[in-house]
């Protein structure tokens, strides 16, 4: 009987089951069909711009680029220099010391380091390493300051009336200092002025400054420290490149050499000749020269006048015939030449034929501005005029 009862229930849980099963089937064959992924998927938006209205990519900003002048704006320390060196968290550590002469400072506690050829702030990190690698559980703030600086020597070279080594205060401009050499040449190029400064490690960095434009435009020079060990080039003008040149405009600046050297030859009568040297401002013209003689030079004569010039770049002496007459009466522009350093003004054709000669006689050809120089300081003792025309020759 028990049995019977439970087989009784299994059969009825199983067809209970049956019949639920039934019954999902059912409902699942009358539920809608499943969309496809595809269908869900959201649709793109419209686009806001046309093909031919995307606005165009921002030009990429340059590489960065260290300029040079950051370098050479750097003071860096010699010897004769004296830095004052604080430590704000530790005062025991604080200190003033100057350069020895292997180019050492004195520190508290870490002894003798080098400072030769560091910057300021080279010089705070190196301190600031050394105390907190050694004795300090930190690296420390360290502030250095200059105490005192060293003298400013450096040389001056290439187009400057007077080369040579200067020592100059510190702060000195690149301009004052082309000053104090005494000027430009007439050949120089102020585009192209060179500094070249030596580092400790053998490096060498050089920058060329422009001083011609700012002047010419009326703005302020770059701005340029000069140190100790600087040598300064002042670059020769290169043929092809005065064309945008002003030669008088700089000839009447600052910068230029203020002073010329022109010399005169007159005959003198029954025979002879003089020849006199005279100083005039730089930028003064063939007229200039008339009005700086005095009335016993008769430069101011019917006859020719001849400009005898020695031209670097055709490497040779070259003539332009001036007339005084049409200079001071007829105020012909034409006549008032721009006169440059040693230049020579002849007075009459026959002279100038026998200085001509003279040059022809040379053993040795002219060939720059000092040998043409020494030919009329030569020609100037009258050692050619006493051999050949047994003239009595002397300078007024």
């Amino acid at each position: 009987m028990r049995l019977f009862v439970v087989t009784q229930y299994w059969r009825g849980l199983i067809a209970c089951f049956l019949q639920l099963l039934l019954v999902s089937e059912a409902s699942f064959a009358q539920a809608p069909p499943l969309v496809s992924n595809d269908k869900l998927s959201p649709s793109p938006p419209n686009p806001t711009f046309g093909s031919q209205a995307i606005p165009p990519k921002s030009p990429s900003p340059p590489a960065f680029n260290i300029n040079t002048s950051g370098q050479f704006n750097l003071y860096r320390l010699s010897i004769g220099d004296s830095v004052i060196v604080r430590l704000p968290n530790f005062p025991e550590f604080s200190f003033q010391s100057a350069l020895d002469p292997e180019g050492k400072i004195e520190v508290p506690i870490l002894g003798r380091i080098s400072a030769l050829g560091l910057s300021l702030d080279e010089l705070q990190n190196k301190l600031s390493f050394e105390l907190g690698r050694r004795y300090l559980v930190q690296r420390p703030e360290v502030i250095a300051t200059l105490a005192g600086i060293r003298p400013v020597d450096l040389t001056v070279i290439g187009e400057i009336a007077r080369p040579g080594y200067y020592n100059v205060a510190t702060g000195t401009p690149l301009n004052v200092l082309i000053q104090q050499a005494g000027g430009s040449t007439g050949r120089a190029d102020l585009r192209s002025v060179v500094v070249r400064r030596p580092l400790v490690d053998g490096t060498v960095l050089e920058e060329k400054f422009d001083l011609y434009t700012p002047l010419l435009q009326g703005k302020s020079l770059p701005i340029f420290r000069l140190q100790g060990g600087d040598t300064v080039i002042v670059s020769r003008l290169e043929t092809g490149r005065d064309q945008d040149y002003d030669l008088q405009f700089i000839a009447r600046s600052a910068l230029a050499k203020p002073t010329i050297v022109v010399r005169v030859m007159v005959p003198l009568q029954p025979s002879g000749v003089a020849i006199s040297s005279i100083n005039l401002p730089n930028g003064s013209s063939f007229l200039d020269a008339i009005s700086a003689l005095p009335p016993t030079v008769p430069l101011l004569t019917r006859s020719e006048v001849s400009l005898l010039r020695f031209d670097p770049e055709q490497g040779k002496v070259i003539s332009q015939g001036l007339n005084p007459l049409d200079t001071v009466g007829n105020l012909d522009v034409s006549q008032y030449v721009a006169l440059r350093n040693e230049d020579v003004l002849v007075v009459s054709r026959t002279l100038l034929g026998d200085v001509l000669s003279y040059f022809n006689t040379l053993l040795s050809p002219i060939f720059s501005l000092l040998n043409f120089s020494n030919a009329i300081n030569n020609l100037a003792n009258g050692a050619y005029f006493n051999n050949n025309n047994n003239n009595n020759n002397f300078r007024f």
